[in-house]
């Protein structure tokens, strides 16, 4: 019994969907000069793409930001020039963002270690994008039969371990008694 609910209950929890694919750029560690930044190059490809970055300082520094530009606006803001930035984190050891650009384009992300700046920071990146034809709408409900399935199954379960349990020390408390 307890081999058809637990069937029941993967059956009722599988991925119906296509997962998107995720494809990565960078997974390493990067050393970020002192009070000085640190740029790596990034192209999307043509289809829609999701940007999704995070960091954590491994060593020295107080901490950096992860900005991401467009390759022209990193040009202008190199120069220190107006720019727009497509995302960003707050200074800190640890950060990640998130973005879904509207164009593919190539981009740059720039590590900055110019708040503090008296030491060299060694930095964990990750940078992947994430392509496919995941959930971008509006969330869809689950389904109403999978969630009854699983509901309905995980109390049989529950109920079915609370009697076993309950005979269980109702029959060692009737023989310690007889023992007495």
């Amino acid at each position: 019994m307890t081999a058809v609910l637990l069937a029941l209950l993967v059956a009722a929890t599988a991925p119906t969907a296509e997962s998107p694919r995720i494809t990565t750029y960078y997974d390493d560690t990067v050393i970020v000069g002192a009070g000085r930044f640190r740029t790596l190059d990034l192209s999307l490809p043509e289809e829609p793409a999701r940007i999704v970055c995070s960091f954590e300082v491994v060593q020295g520094g107080s901490g950096i930001r992860a900005v991401l530009l467009k390759s022209e606006d990193a040009e202008r803001w190199l120069r220190g020039e107006a720019h727009d930035v497509e995302a960003a984190t707050p200074f800190g050891r640890r950060g990640a963002f998130s973005h879904k650009p509207a164009d593919p384009d190539h981009y740059v992300i720039v590590l900055d270690n110019r708040m503090e700046g008296r030491a060299s920071t060694e930095v964990r990146l990750t940078v992947r994008t994430v392509q496919g034809d995941g959930h971008v709408g509006p969330v869809t409900p689950a389904d109403p039969v999978r969630g009854q399935i699983l509901v309905w199954s995980t109390m049989a379960l529950f109920f079915g371990i609370c009697i076993y349990s309950g005979r269980q020390i109702h029959l060692r408390a009737r023989a310690l008694s007889k023992e007495s």
